[in-house]
């Protein structure tokens, strides 16, 4: 009997998943930029370029379970790309994936989102490689974590 409770709770724990979106909404950003490859502080902290800040309207759903990032708007529609790795930080998360070229979709770009729970701010980066600039664009945002746990 007890071996066949010990089964059934095996089984139970191995049937339930556990899945992890992060839902951003974008309402403000402002692009930074600079020449060379840098880290995302050192863009900010000293750039070469600086937009004005604009608002915008724009989701992002980024599912750690699936490895997948959602960009959707209504002007471009919806684009979905895999998560190469994320990483979990102190008060949120680092995750990196690739972007392809609008007009030549050979071109990639190495991505990093910086995603603070905190203080609800999203840090969106890119390296062009083509053109040897860096962008760093912070983002002001509606933050929400769903947690959930699938049987």
């Amino acid at each position: 009997m007890k071996k066949l409770l010990l089964l059934s709770v095996s089984l139970l724990i191995a049937a339930v998943s556990f899945s992890q979106k992060i839902k951003v909404t974008v309402t403000e950003a402002q692009q930074f930029m600079k020449w060379g490859q840098h880290d995302y502080l050192d863009v900010l902290t000293n750039p070469e370029s600086i937009e004005d800040n604009r608002k915008i309207n724009c989701n992002y759903v980024f599912d750690l379970d699936n490895k997948t990032s959602t960009f959707s708007n209504k002007s471009s529609g919806t684009n979905v790309l895999p998560i190469v790795d994320f990483e979990e930080i102190e008060l949120g998360y680092v995750i990196s994936f690739t972007s392809y070229g609008d007009i030549d979709p050979s071109f990639t770009y190495p991505i990093k989102v910086y995603i603070n729970l905190e203080s609800e701010t999203m840090y969106y980066t890119k390296y062009d490689p083509y053109m040897g600039r860096s962008f760093v664009t912070p983002c002001k945002s509606i933050i929400t974590v769903d947690t959930t746990y699938n049987l």
